[in-house]
């Protein structure tokens, strides 16, 4: 098999350094927007458009040879020439568009050859410079990369091209304008390959197929027809779905004669989620039946969920990391962007998710975890289930609709592991009354039961208004702050102690009309037929039975940003952290003991079989 196991890239548009990806016989990008998979997508075409300009038969100085004569030799070509990517400008190759240094890319084969080439611009001019380890032959003869990008129509009609005009094609990514050329190419010259597009289109759409009529001694234009049980007549494929036309340009172009690498932009886009995973595993049985190889650029979970083994590469910090479904890379989720839900949801191996707000809310439930349990035991249960976050409470972001997708794809047979998967989430009150917080956990307790969902769901709710509002604690801040004092302050802040304490009262104190305003406000949002008299009057009378000193439903953060304003006026070089006020806690509130209770019997392992869901509040 004519496979490049290792490329290798520097000074290619957000690559500054030496970027090294380890390719399998197929390949899937992950990460998030503008991480860079399609980069490398680029740089391998790149890469291959080098390969044609110094192979053999150019003119310059012989640098390499190979079996055959085949050789690759330096050249120079003008602005116009260079053809290899559709950029506006050719400097665009390069890094912030400045061509100072090299570019540099680099193929390890599996034969053991290794070719790289060196471009450079000199007085107008790029410059192409081989450099091969090893013997030339069919790696560089026969193993040519083709990029094929996601579907963007085809034309109404479409001419025949000779060869070297379906090259040009190709490079410019215009598949589109060429599709029923390769497709008769296929029909004509490679009979076995045609009728293996055949099986794999009856396989995706098993009621659809293609015929193709072309006389190239008569016929300007190559007709292609499609027909399904629907339609009355053939009609030409420009007719058929979006679907259709991506799965067709795929197939058409991996299986034209030429190629033996191919480079796949999002092969999932407009293909509904059962025939994405049914594409990925015909790519795969292709690897096999074909000797081709992949590399693929995707968000999908579907495509994720039918990977082979050791075929993930996620694209972080300009690198590109395997992926092997182990705890210890669940960092990776951070910077890929938890939420980006499609980049990580395929990634979870651990079938155990807590959905947080943010990663705000989950330094602090560690911080917590730390208090409670102690840094080994608080990172040995942490270390054991998954970060999700909804970035609004969970009731709002529909966190029951997002367990959803992340069940269905574990459910998936090639994701690893047949056990269950749990769910909890966590969010703040946000001003509701004891009303609405039981109508909403039983709302969700409801729904988990039900058909539509049937899985392991708990739904927690803070008692106080967010998770920062455990923090409002005064005799933790108080004691965190004397710890904090430095000698050159202890007499400063001894004589400004007791007026800490007393701003900290009226700040909180100084918050009950604001609140009450928020609780009116949610009132209204529960029942738009509320008028704001009434609003108001059901907040007083909320406010009254369970104001409890304002600390439940204070805004904490603006407490908090408010004590350390004053501090810093009365010079006082004192830093108040929520780091330091969970360690002066004596102990963490219970409504948090419960929460971390919950996730640690999260990190256990999945039962066999998942017990009733429920969902149940902190209140």
């Amino acid at each position: 098999m004519i496979m490049i196991h290792k490329f290798v890239m520097r000074n290619f548009k957000r690559f500054t350094q030496e970027t090294a990806v380890d390719l399998e016989p197929v390949t899937i990008l992950i990460g998030a927007n503008n991480s860079g998979k399609s980069t490398l997508l680029q740089a391998m075409n790149l890469f291959q458009y080098c390969v044609e300009t110094t192979r053999s038969g150019a003119n310059g100085n012989a640098k390499s040879g190979g079996k055959n004569g085949l050789e690759l030799v330096k050249r120079t070509v003008s602005p116009d020439e260079f053809g290899a990517l559709p950029v506006a400008d050719p400097t665009d190759l390069w890094p912030q568009g400045k061509a100072k240094n090299p570019i540099h890319l680099k193929a390890e084969y599996s034969s053991g050859l290794s070719v790289e080439f060196e471009l450079s611009i000199s007085y107008n001019r790029f410059s192409i410079r081989p450099t091969v380890e090893g013997t030339l032959g069919e790696d560089l003869g026969k193993g040519n990369i083709r990029l094929v990008p996601i579907f963007t129509g085809f034309l109404p009609q479409e001419e025949y091209l000779t060869p070297p005009a379906r090259l040009d094609r190709m490079r410019l990514q215009r598949h589109g304008e060429m599709v029923r050329n390769l497709l008769w190419e296929l029909q004509d010259k490679a009979k076995e390959r045609w009728r293996l597009l055949i099986r794999f289109l009856e396989r995706l759409f098993p009621d659809s197929s293609v015929t193709v009529n072309f006389d190239v001694e008569v016929d300007r234009f190559i007709r292609a027809t499609y027909h399904d049980d629907i339609l009355t007549r053939d009609r030409d494929i420009v007719s058929a779905g979006s679907g259709f036309h991506q799965a067709l340009q795929i197939l058409a172009a991996v299986l034209s004669p030429g190629a033996h690498i191919a480079l796949l932009d999002e092969p999932d886009a407009h293909l509904h989620a059962r025939l994405q995973s049914a594409m990925t595993q015909i790519l795969v049985d292709l690897t096999e039946k074909e000797d081709l190889q992949f590399v693929i650029a995707t968000h999908s979970p579907h495509v994720l969920s039918a990977a082979p083994p050791g075929a993930l590469r996620v694209c972080v910090g300009g690198k590109f990391v395997p992926f092997a479904h182990e705890p210890g890379q669940l960092r990776i989720l951070e910077d890929v962007g938890a939420m980006d839900r499609m980049d990580i949801i395929p990634l979870l191996s651990n079938r155990a998710v807590v959905f947080v707000e943010n990663k705000g809310d989950r330094d602090l439930l560690e911080r917590f975890a730390a208090k409670h349990w102690g840094e080994v035991k608080a990172r040995a249960a942490l270390s054991k289930v998954s970060f999700l976050y909804t970035y609004q409470e969970p009731v709002s972001a529909r966190v029951l609709n997002l367990a959803r997708q992340v069940n269905d794809l574990l459910g998936l047979p090639k994701m690893p592991g047949a056990k269950p998967a749990r769910f909890l989430a966590i969010g703040d009150r946000d001003y509701r009354s004891d009303e609405a917080l039981k109508a909403d956990v039983q709302e969700h307790k409801k729904k988990a039961k039900s058909p539509a969902y049937r899985f392991d769901f708990q739904l927690l709710i803070w008692k106080r208004n967010e998770l920062e509002n455990y923090l409002i604690e005064k005799a933790a801040i108080l004691k965190a702050l004397d710890t904090a004092v430095g000698k050159d302050l202890v007499s400063a802040w001894k004589g400004k102690r007791a007026e800490f304490a007393e701003e900290f009262d009226r700040l909180i104190a100084s918050q009950r009309e604001q609140v009450r305003q928020h609780v009116a406000s949610r009132l209204q949002n529960q029942d738009r037929r509320l008028e704001l008299g009434t609003a108001l009057e059901r907040a007083d009378s909320l406010l009254n039975t369970r104001w409890d000193g304002g600390i439940p439903w204070c805004d904490a953060k603006a407490i908090l940003s408010s004590l350390r304003n004053w501090l810093q006026k009365e010079n006082l070089r004192l830093r108040l952290s929520e780091a330091a006020i969970i360690e002066a806690m004596d102990s963490i509130p219970e409504d948090v003991k419960k929460a971390l209770l919950s996730i640690r019997g999260m990190s256990k392992l999945p039962r066999a079989r998942a017990k009733k869901p429920g969902a149940s509040g902190l209140s």
